[in-house]
């Protein structure tokens, strides 16, 4: 069991690796300040998301709320 997580950590940080290496080459096609711009580009994008899913986790904490107050049928 501990062989395999060793080789999950690994793998994990292999990924992450050459995602952090592809991330480089990329935003070093272009000048600092368009890579900025575009790294704050994606952060927004991924921060819309996090409010997307805020809203969807209150709406089924609502939704459990509600079914817990329900009357039991049994």
């Amino acid at each position: 069991m501990e062989e395999v997580r060793e080789k999950q950590t690994h793998l994990g940080e292999q990924v992450w690796e050459w995602r952090n290496m592809f991330v480089d080459k990329f935003l070093g096609l272009f000048p600092r300040q368009t890579a900025e711009h575009l790294v704050n580009a994606q952060k927004e994008g991924v921060l819309a998301i996090r409010a997307l899913l805020d809203c969807a986790l209150e709406a089924l904490d609502g939704d459990l709320k509600r079914t817990q107050e329900r009357p039991s049928k049994h």
